[in-house]
């Protein structure tokens, strides 16, 4: 069983990309227990071990991939092809999810064109003169234009930060409320920047490719009865 600091990697991410990371660890820890097990009847132990952690981390993480699957017990006759099955499937989700990180970048951020980035600017300038131009207190101020300078510093980054505009949204809120009035015409700076980085979110999330179907664990079936044998007849010609 992995360390119970492990499990921070959940907060990290996409629960896709949270999952690759926490079956990494389980991986690893099944092959240490194998390499370190003397005993060749622990394998099967192991194999639904790891297969049990795996399916809870879907599960926990709201991920389809393993939400009809049960894990089988450790005896089962059948545990060596379930998990030859269950580690293909478990490496497509993780080569898929991978790739899809790569070309998209994580979900937090965004990628900008040169258009993009110059009205975002200018809409941060605005915010800043309408800011600057009100009734409040010199620290309230810089406190707003250090979050706004943040911001527009992550401009010049491939991936911008959303919670870098997320902190220039809440911190306004949460000072308009000392001059609301004289802060008002900001939000139309605001919305108009949101929209912006909300289109190029949407579109960056609708050019990931779909997931891989989730696996079922197969039904067991019973072999087929014996055929009927009919009723010897003593009209039968009985050949010697």
């Amino acid at each position: 069983m992995i360390a119970e600091e492990d499990f921070e990697v959940v907060s990290k991410d996409s629960p896709e990309m949270a999952f690759v990371r926490l079956e990494r660890k389980f991986r690893a820890a099944f092959e240490s227990n194998i390499e370190t097990s003397n005993s060749g009847g622990a394998y099967d132990h192991y194999r639904a071990e790891y297969m049990n952690h795996t399916v809870a981390a879907a599960k926990a993480l709201d991920l389809p991939i393993f939400r009809d699957f049960d894990v089988p017990n450790e005896n089962s006759d059948d545990m060596s092809e379930l998990y030859r099955t269950f580690r293909r499937v478990v490496d497509e989700f993780i080569v898929h999810t991978q790739i899809a990180h790569v070309r998209s970048g994580p979900r937090n951020s965004v990628a900008l064109d040169p258009s993009e980035k110059k009205h975002l600017r200018a809409y941060a300038d605005k915010i800043k003169e309408i800011i600057d131009k009100s009734s409040l207190r010199a620290d309230k101020k810089e406190r707003l234009f250090d979050k706004i300078n943040a911001f527009i510093a992550e401009l010049d980054k491939d991936r911008t930060p959303l919670d870098r505009f997320n902190d220039v949204v809440l911190s306004l809120a949460h000072t308009g409320g000392d001059a609301a009035e004289e802060l008002e015409p900001a939000w139309k700076w605001v919305k108009l920047a949101a929209a912006i980085l909300g289109v190029r979110q949407e579109t960056e999330q609708t050019k990931l490719p779909a997931p891989p179907k989730k696996l079922k664990a197969p039904k067991r079936q019973l072999p087929p009865p014996p055929q009927k044998v009919d009723r010897f007849d003593m009209n039968d010609e009985v050949p010697f």
